[in-house]
């Protein structure tokens, strides 16, 4: 009878243990398909060294079952022209295996006049992200939104009464980083537009160290949360990592993290940039546009050009019989995997002039940020209004090619683009979505 008894303990036994071992397996199994792993090379300044912000995002990434591998070149109050220029920085970037390049300006710097942004941060921002997009075929470049000073840049508030304030300066930080990333094709961070919203809806929270200026460990913990969301696009509320935050605390950064970056994704021009294919135009005639891949890896092309036709071409040139605004769009495989990356362009008789020597384009049109402006001939902008007939002094700037005029602080609506060419008046419908 005893043996009876033992034969049958042995084989409920062996089952449980076979089911547990199956229940392990499949928890295993589950974990390891569910990781996503990502290098991310960070190179900033001490906003970025200040509490580890990389360690930070790490240990969450962690908590979720994600890995991230780092490094880091931090340097105390460096500038992008510093990163551009040190060697150290471009034989790292050049290593051609980062997931994706963090590129935070001096906490200044964005904010001052356009005139000297234009010729001392944007130079070296685009310069950057050539060198990170060239140089690594599936990585991307984020820019580090950064935040207002607490109560304003005083050291230059007599000769900058714009950034006396804190929202004056966050707004001129907001403005240029989303500039840098729509001219790169790149991703941005919104960590200022958290402190934002921190600062807005929970006052009592401190997010500034004892300068004012430096994050704390709850701000570098918004900027953690943020970087987390961004790189692994996962919803924040479901990490368990609070740091050294309370509870209470670290589910209000994860909320806000949530509300602002995760449920807006598109706002940060991550779900259009973050896509390993990448492709270019030009207009050889006024109807006919040249598109060029840019997918480095990529072994197989599906264009939709917007008019109902398509191409598997490499490199292919079109010719579009109707004047309009069209929605172009490249597939590839780059990568591993296939994505897709949207274009806008306008072909439209109003952004040609009648002698075809003096050839003007204006694109994209509609547009979500900006408009390029690109001509051979001399080009002087008139005026640009709404629909009102209200002058609106307009941001632009001279490119290799044309101007860049930004629309980025314009409500949505139609305006009216008046210029000159050669002593003739022109008019432009831009439709701002």
């Amino acid at each position: 009878m005893f043996n009876i008894f033992l034969n049958l303990y042995e084989s409920l036994l062996t089952k449980y243990m076979k089911k547990t071992l199956l229940l392990l397996l499949l928890t295993s199994l589950s974990f390891v398909f569910g990781q996503t792993s990502k290098k991310v090379f960070f190179v900033g300044n001490s906003y970025t060294e200040y509490n580890d912000l990389p360690a930070l995002i790490s240990s969450i990434a962690t908590s979720a079952g994600d890995i991230l591998t780092y490094q880091s070149h931090t340097p105390g109050g460096s500038t992008l022209q510093d990163h551009a220029n040190n060697q150290n920085v471009i034989s790292k970037i050049s290593l051609g295996n980062w997931d994706y390049v963090v590129l935070q300006e001096q906490s200044q710097l964005p904010s001052f006049p356009l005139s000297q942004v234009q010729t001392d941060v944007f130079p070296f921002a685009q310069q950057l992200s050539a060198l990170v997009n060239n140089q690594n075929p599936c990585g991307n470049v984020i820019f580090y939104m950064t935040w207002g000073r607490k109560f304003g840049d005083q050291s230059n508030c007599s000769s900058l009464p714009y950034i006396c304030t804190y929202e004056g300066m966050d707004d001129k930080l907001y403005e240029r980083y989303m500039q840098m990333a729509t001219d790169n094709e790149s991703m941005v961070s919104p960590v200022g537009k958290v402190w934002r919203t921190l600062r807005t809806q929970y006052p009592s929270l401190e997010l500034y160290s004892s300068d004012e200026s430096h994050p704390s460990y709850l701000g570098s913990m918004a900027a953690a949360y943020t970087f987390y969301t961004v790189i692994f696009k996962k919803d924040p509320t479901l990490v368990t990592f609070n740091g050294n935050l309370s509870a209470n605390e670290a589910n209000i950064l994860k909320n806000t993290v949530k509300n602002i970056v995760f449920d807006h994704m598109d706002t940060w021009l991550i779900t259009a940039n973050d896509v390993h294919s990448q492709f270019s135009f030009t207009f050889p005639s006024a109807q006919t546009v040249q598109f060029t891949n840019q997918s480095q890896s990529a072994t197989s092309y599906l264009w939709s050009f917007g008019d109902g036709t398509t191409s598997a071409l490499e490199n292919p040139q079109h010719y579009y019989n109707i004047p309009g605004n069209y929605t172009v769009s490249l597939t590839t495989n780059a990568c591993g995997g296939n994505s897709t990356k949207t274009k806008f362009l306008t072909i439209n008789n109003l952004s040609t002039t009648e002698n075809s020597k003096n050839t003007v384009h204006i694109y994209p049109n509609p547009t979500s940020n900006f408009i390029n402006v690109t001509t051979d001939s001399k080009f002087v902008l008139i005026s640009l209004q709404d629909i009102s007939g209200r002058i609106i002094t307009p941001d632009w700037k001279k490119t290799e090619s044309g101007y860049r005029i930004s629309l980025q602080h314009l409500p949505g609506g139609i305006y009216l683009l008046h210029y000159k060419i050669d002593e003739k008046e022109y008019s432009q419908k831009i439709i701002k979505k």
